[in-house]
């Protein structure tokens, strides 16, 4: 009787368990209204919709294995909006699709280029990579998407370049070292992640398709730093769009992080000020990966450990530090720190010298890259004439995404209105392109 219990427990957890849909689903599609739709992976087992003109995005959760559902807002399942219905070639390919939407007319939505699977080589790491190709014909001007912080395979979760490949770009993306197929050690390392990206514009100049003097980067939140960084690199590299980051050190975009918890809080005057001076201590701290800045960092625990603002940085670097002993942080710290991060790698000395052409496209509110600063100085640069320009999005966070706040926190809804436009007319404008 035990026995069949365990069997039947064990066949009910192996039906519960989830299974990420194939990527023969993931890539772009174009409805027969004309709209673009990207269809890429998020958590778990689903997986996330972009329309390209109105910004909307949904998240769409499994019915069976090719037929996927979503409801109201950006991630709820209930009650069903949207059904996706994947229909299979006969080689297992999934060129079409079918999209209920409420009680319209079912649509079909067709898939729009080609992809290829590639390998290229990178300081002696096997880089995985997915070359996406117009149906136009070539050559096409061609972009690498460079990576957030993240490990998660952009090969997989690059949605950006979908809406490139409509518009008649050729797109690069691949799995960073040490993520998805890619070899190597994943790592923070600027100097690194920016010779990878040089390696791939190398192997997008490989490629018959490809227009060798129309080859650029599109970057994202940590790409900010690395995609000029890989362009001061090589003059092969003729254009830059930078998307939702940061010019100030990455030492500095912690602290103002910390630092907006407390503003968001209603935290103000003399009282801001000693929080700001704590959360400088221990970023210091973490910067010097807790070999110095002990004494100051002391100090100002011990001022502020009973302040009551302090309780607005539960959950990150500093509330950490203020509630573990310094023996623990010590043995532990190190271990938890990103891998070969220069915590004090500032882009103004490089952009101040650098010709590559830029598009800079940020969120006007944005709490994970705090941007006031980054903004002020483009500004300089670019009345300093520089060949850069800024594009700001009023109530966007990072990742472009629009909000409304519900309990106190943001909810988030889609994306910037515009902002996908802006990027491709960016790409456009960069590469003397005709729009599509």
């Amino acid at each position: 009787m035990k026995s069949k219990l365990i069997l039947a427990l064990c066949l009910w957890l192996a039906s519960c368990a989830s299974t990420e849909p194939p990527n023969a689903l993931l890539g772009a599609y174009r409805l027969d209204d004309g709209r673009t739709v990207s269809i890429r992976r998020s958590v778990d087992d689903t997986l996330r919709y972009r329309i390209y003109e109105s910004g909307k995005s949904g998240r769409l959760y499994p019915e069976s294995e090719h037929v996927f559902v979503s409801g109201p807002g950006f991630s709820e399942r209930e009650p069903v909006e949207i059904e996706v219905r994947f229909d299979s070639a006969e080689q297992g390919d999934f060129d079409s699709i079918e999209w209920r939407s409420g009680d319209a007319s079912p649509q079909t939505a067709r898939r729009i280029g080609t992809e290829r699977e590639a390998y290229f080589e990178s300081d002696g790491a096997r880089l995985f990579s997915r070359l996406h190709l117009p149906d136009s014909p070539p050559p096409y001007p061609a972009v690498v998407l460079v990576h957030g912080s993240g490990d998660s395979p952009g090969t997989e979760w690059f949605y950006n370049s979908d809406f490139f490949v409509a518009n008649g770009f050729a797109a690069l993306t691949y799995d960073k070292r040490g993520s998805g197929r890619s070899e190597g050690r994943f790592n923070f390392d600027f100097e690194q992640l920016a010779e990878d990206v040089v390696a791939a514009v190398d192997f997008l100049e490989s490629v018959p398709e490809i227009d060798k003097r129309r080859i650029g980067l599109s970057g994202y939140s940590q790409g900010a730093w690395v995609a000029p960084l890989a362009a001061s690199k090589t003059e092969r590299i003729r254009f830059v769009v930078v998307n939702y980051g940061m010019i100030q050190s990455p030492a500095e975009e912690a602290r103002l992080e910390m630092r907006q918890l407390l503003l968001d809080a209603g935290v103000a005057g003399g009282e801001l000020q000693d929080g700001d001076e704590l959360i400088r201590a221990a970023v210091a701290l973490v910067a010097s990966e807790f070999k110095e800045g002990w004494r100051e960092f002391e100090v100002q625990k011990e001022i502020h450990r009973d302040a009551a603002w302090l309780e607005h940085l539960d959950g990150t670097p500093v509330g950490t530090l203020v509630k573990w002993p310094k023996f623990l942080v010590k043995l532990i710290g190190p271990r938890r720190l990103p891998k070969g991060l220069d915590w004090y790698y500032d882009s103004t000395e490089l952009l101040e010298s650098s010709e590559t052409p830029m598009a800079w496209l940020l969120a006007e509110d944005d709490r994970s890259a705090p941007n006031e600063q980054t903004i002020a100085t483009l500004h300089s640069l670019i009345e300093a004439g520089k060949p850069y320009s800024l594009t700001i999005f009023p109530d966007a966070d990072h990742g472009m995404l629009t909000f409304t706040h519900k309990n106190g926190a943001r909810t988030y809804e889609g994306y910037a209105p515009g902002y996908f436009d802006s990027e491709v007319g960016a790409l456009v404008r960069l590469t003397g392109s005709s729009p599509q």
